[in-house]
């Protein structure tokens, strides 16, 4: 029995060391499976990669979702989780960690940055509007020494966004110009998209409502440009509802839940908000729940909608003679989201 117990932790720690021997990056893409091998060179716009039989792989910056480097520390993958399922605090604690222990590997210190940067964005504009001046610090130190980056334009669209939620107009607008620069057509209707949501924000719908038909002249076939055009069609909705008509706003956001993929859950839950904020305005009440409800229900990772979500369904229950169910939302996001400027605008 001993024997067998000791040939059992031999056959372990050997297949332990030669997993560790034979530990190789990886490329999560969006477009297919991932790319696996030594990572050979980044770029602005590309990861570049040896396979195993000796293959180059480049994979385009716009089709990565994440990067795993074979030497990376253990608490980096831990921090992806946490984010994933959003636990913040978790994931900034995992990524100070990963931080101390990410030795002299230049390319993971740097994606370390990235990421730290890219949750100090999430607490703010999804828990804690006061931190908005340290995200948008974070991002642009990231912006300013990694332009040669393969996370640059992701950085550059996060900035800008910060930017737009601290009404740093002058700032986001230099952002989402230098987010048009990117040579890919679905981060340049991006860029089109935050700046049509910059002119709305000023007031301006003439110029909102271009930006938003600009975007959907333009015909889409990968998975990022049809979610831009989604985007651009809930906000033309939006500039319509702002300029009084519900009722063909309903139609451009029927149009965009119809065609957004269910999975792109961010773009379906800003949908369904708009969609209840219209019927709200009409004074249709049960429906406006309806709407609102399918944000909790469906998409209750998406934390920014979901803060929306439940304010509004604080405010209508009761006026549905359903003050209890008014009551479990409002006390949901004061219990989840105390910081949120939505918690603020409860009466």
């Amino acid at each position: 029995m001993k024997r067998l117990t000791f040939m059992a932790i031999a056959m372990l720690t050997a297949s332990s060391l030669a997993s560790t021997a034979g530990a190789v990056d990886i490329v999560n893409r969006k477009s297919g499976k991932p790319a696996q091998g030594d990572i050979t060179a980044i770029a602005q716009q590309s990861v570049s990669l040896k396979s195993g039989v000796g293959a180059m792989i480049e994979v385009p910056a716009n089709d990565i979702v994440s990067v795993r480097w074979g030497a990376e520390p253990a608490e980096l993958n831990l921090a992806r989780s946490a984010e994933d399922s959003g636990n913040l605090v978790r994931a900034l604690e995992q990524l100070k960690a990963s931080s101390a222990t990410a030795g002299t590997n230049e390319a993971v210190k740097t994606e370390i940055e990235f990421l730290t940067a890219r949750v100090n964005t999430r607490v703010a504009l999804e828990q804690d509007a006061t931190k908005l001046a340290d995200a948008s610090a974070l991002l642009a130190s990231f912006v300013k020494a990694h332009n040669d980056n393969f996370r640059y334009f992701n950085a550059l669209q996060l900035l800008g966004t910060v930017q737009l939620a601290a009404q740093d107009f002058a700032g986001a607008e230099t952002s989402f110009g230098q987010l048009a620069k990117a040579p890919w057509p679905d981060y340049k209707m991006a860029a089109q998209n935050s700046t049509a949501k910059l002119a709305f924000q000023k007031g301006d719908l003439t110029a909102a409502l271009t930006a938003y038909e600009q975007v959907l002249s333009q015909t889409g076939t990968s998975p990022g440009e049809l979610s831009r055009r989604n985007e651009a069609l809930i906000g033309k909705a939006s500039v319509q509802l702002k300029q009084g008509n519900a009722d063909v706003a309903l139609q451009a956001i029927a149009e965009a839940i119809a065609k957004t993929n269910p999975e792109d859950s961010a773009v379906q839950a800003g949908a369904w908000n708009l969609k209840g904020e219209c019927l709200k305005s009409q004074g249709k009440v049960k429906e406006a729940i309806l709407a609102y409800l399918h944000v909790p229900v469906l998409f209750e990772k998406e934390k920014l909608p979901l803060a929306e979500a439940l304010y509004n369904l604080a405010v209508l229950w009761p006026r549905d003679d359903q003050p209890e169910r008014g009551l479990a939302a409002r006390q949901e996001l004061e219990e989840n989201y105390p910081d949120s400027p939505w918690t603020k605008k409860l009466p």
